[in-house]
């Protein structure tokens, strides 16, 4: 796939920072991030994942249950996997080169 196009985008420099960090921890590159992440959004067809502005604090018991519920089945299903086994993962996908989403 040609990179034929760029993409700006403006955010607080701390914050820029630590993400950076970050990903060259994980041996990439926050803009490989960002393509990963796309790819995923045109493969998924939504957001790769469930964003939310409420904190636990925020949230009633019913909307708890209802998250708490939600995880207990992706965990029944397979839909999950450790913080490691996905830094391992990504660790030998940029070790090999791929140049597909994880």
């Amino acid at each position: 796939m040609a990179m034929d196009a760029t993409c700006q985008i403006r955010m607080d420099g701390e914050l820029k920072s630590q993400v950076e960090a970050l990903y060259r921890d994980l041996g990439t590159s926050f803009a490989e991030a960002v393509r990963i992440f796309a790819q995923q959004s045109v493969r998924e067809g939504r957001m790769p994942f469930r964003p939310s502005l409420k904190t636990w604090d925020d949230m009633s018991a019913g909307e708890i249950d209802a998250v708490l519920t939600k995880s207990e089945q992706d965990i029944a299903e397979g839909r999950v996997t450790s913080q490691d086994a996905l830094d391992k993962k990504m660790k030998e996908r940029f070790a090999r080169g791929r140049k597909q989403a994880v």
